[in-house]
């Protein structure tokens, strides 16, 4: 892999980063925006035409009804273009995010993940956390846009008409935002409260069901009960604070543009009554008056809004916080670690001055390995626990990547842990997943042989139903041994170059130890496959062509 310099962006900047080559989307809301206000243009001239004619008791002329229909057309066809602009802007920008988590997610391979928090944890953030930015996206953007397009364009139309109404409404439009952007100071945060509770409570849920039968057997479901009822009490304390805040907003908003148009109809009315005799005052007509009174409210309609969604981007600079550290833009690249899949004929692995630390500031946990591993050969990874074999182990299967050096391994392997990962489906549907992908192609001699051969033959009393024996969650059915025995018979199937076992015999007595390894090495022998065995086993180790001791950090 290669490793960059990250460039640290604020929220605020990691979001007008995110939305770059978007541009074609901004631009085709903008232009709905400028048709909507067009589109209000004609409609307010139609009918304050309408109102000013029926005053003098001449009839409404044909024509207004005209561009009446055609503003209200093109208004509509305006927001229409808008709103859908946003909702693909969002669209594009939240499928692009997921794929750079998910790609991130699996170049620091799946210890780096499990390390972050449990499955929970990371589907908030992937589902949750991106979609937080929807609001954002979606609404926020093409609402600023046209909070500045559209006061912009009737205040200048005003100001051709009476100055003085103009001037009324450029005083009164920037006082929105500013409280607007006062009250919003202190949102951020507790949307970031909100976005981290929601976290927290899936995680813990999920903690909770997994553990489940233990705690039925412990007899602690009451006490399980009454943690997840006050984790959602919080969680539920948290998003009403949310929900104050935006009423608080709204309220404020209301009240000024309320104060603002009041102003301007007095002023309007004042002047048609003759009551005020200076500046434009005296030459406003009627229809000029009615005019700018249906576009005041207008002129407001865009602030409301960007009030509304003023808290979509309070939301989204909150996780924003969570997912730009994940996806920073970055610069500098400079090679220093690779992981290749293409060894050298007759290679299925090699380890190139490799060295790993768990954090870039940490102690390394090993250095400058170096090795290679033929076809047919059995490497044994040897030392104290805690030394860093199941490191290497997942180094090699590029489960983790390093710090410096290189890796290249067979594109084709099979990977045994400790414990290996058992779906919560039948014994048969378990092994089918080592095949080909028409599972078909595998009947069940096939997988009754790559049974046997692992140490598990069928019929066994402690398996029932045979390949029908159903396996729960986290292995329940079976026992550790046979789990291990399952996850060897899956890499038999599989028929990789490559096997990398950590402590294969661990869950195993002796007795199914010493039957289960001489299997297992000519399995290996015949079929060419070079083996990486991580193990604290001396019987394992002997039978091993070389070994690699790891010296504890």
């Amino acid at each position: 892999m290669l490793a960059t310099t990250e460039v640290a962006l604020t929220p605020l900047r990691w979001l007008v980063h995110l939305r770059r080559g978007q541009g074609r989307w901004l631009g085709q809301a903008a232009a709905g925006s400028f048709a909507g206000v067009l589109g209000l243009f004609a409609l307010c001239i139609a009918l304050a035409q309408w109102v000013h004619v029926a005053v003098r008791g001449y009839p409404p002329s044909a024509w207004w009804m005209v561009v009446a229909v055609l503003g209200i057309v093109v208004r509509a066809w305006g927001h229409w273009l808008r709103d859908r602009a946003g909702q693909a802007l969002s669209l594009q920008v939240r499928h692009h995010l997921r794929t750079q988590l998910l790609n991130h997610a699996t170049a620091q391979g799946p210890l780096w993940l499990q390390a972050q928090g449990n499955p929970a944890w990371w589907a908030q953030r992937l589902l949750d956390q991106v979609d937080a930015l929807h609001g954002y996206l979606a609404r926020y953007l093409p609402a600023r846009q046209a909070a500045v397009l559209v006061p912009l364009a009737i205040v200048v139309v005003v100001f051709v008409i009476d100055w003085v109404a103009g001037l009324l409404l450029l005083l009164a439009t920037p006082i929105i935002p500013l409280f607007m952007a006062l009250i919003g100071l202190g949102t951020q945060a507790v949307h970031a409260t909100q976005q981290t509770r929601q976290a927290e409570l899936a995680g813990h849920l999920l903690e909770r069901l997994e553990t489940l039968p233990w705690l039925r057997r412990i007899g602690a479901l009451a006490e399980s009960e009454q943690a997840i009822s006050e984790a959602a009490h919080d969680y539920r304390r948290v998003a009403m604070r949310v929900l104050r805040v935006a009423f608080l907003s709204s309220a404020t908003l209301e009240f000024f543009s309320a104060v603002a148009i009041g102003l301007l109809a007095i002023y309007i009315g004042f002047a048609l009554l003759g009551m005020i005799a200076w500046g434009p005052a005296p030459a406003l007509t009627l229809r000029e008056g009615l005019f700018i009174l249906l576009l005041a409210p207008e002129c407001f309609l865009p602030l409301r809004q960007l009030a509304q969604a003023h808290h979509d981007l309070t939301a989204a600079k909150a996780a924003a916080e969570t997912l730009a550290p994940w996806v920073q833009p970055q610069v500098g690249v400079a090679l220093e670690a690779s992981t290749a899949a293409s060894p050298d004929l007759g290679q299925a692995l090699v380890l190139e001055q490799v060295g790993f630390c768990h954090t870039p500031e940490g102690r390394p946990l090993f250095q400058n390995v170096s090795l290679v591993v033929g076809a047919g050969e059995v490497l044994g990874l040897a030392g104290p626990s805690g030394s860093g074999k199941s490191t290497l182990l997942a180094l090699m299967a590029g489960l983790v990547p390093p710090a410096h050096g290189q890796v290249r391994r067979s594109q084709r392997w099979s990977w045994l842990a400790q414990r290996p990962y058992l779906f919560h489906n039948t014994l048969r549907n378990n092994l089918l997943l080592a095949g080909p992908t028409d599972s078909g192609s595998m009947d069940d001699a096939v997988l009754l042989a790559a049974l046997a051969a692992a140490g598990l033959p069928l019929p066994d009393p402690q398996l029932p139903q045979g390949l029908d024996t159903p396996i729960g969650d986290q292995n329940r059915g079976v026992s550790g041994g046979q789990a291990q025995r399952i996850g060897l018979a899956r890499a038999l199937l599989q028929q990789a170059p490559l096997w990398l076992l950590d402590e294969p015999t661990a869950a195993l007595d002796a007795d199914t130890r010493d039957a289960l390894l001489p299997t297992l090495w000519a399995c290996a022998r015949e079929r060419g496959v070079a083996m990486v065995v991580a193990s604290h086993d001396p019987v394992v180790l002997a039978r091993c062509d070389r070994v690699l001791t790891l010296e504890a950090p």
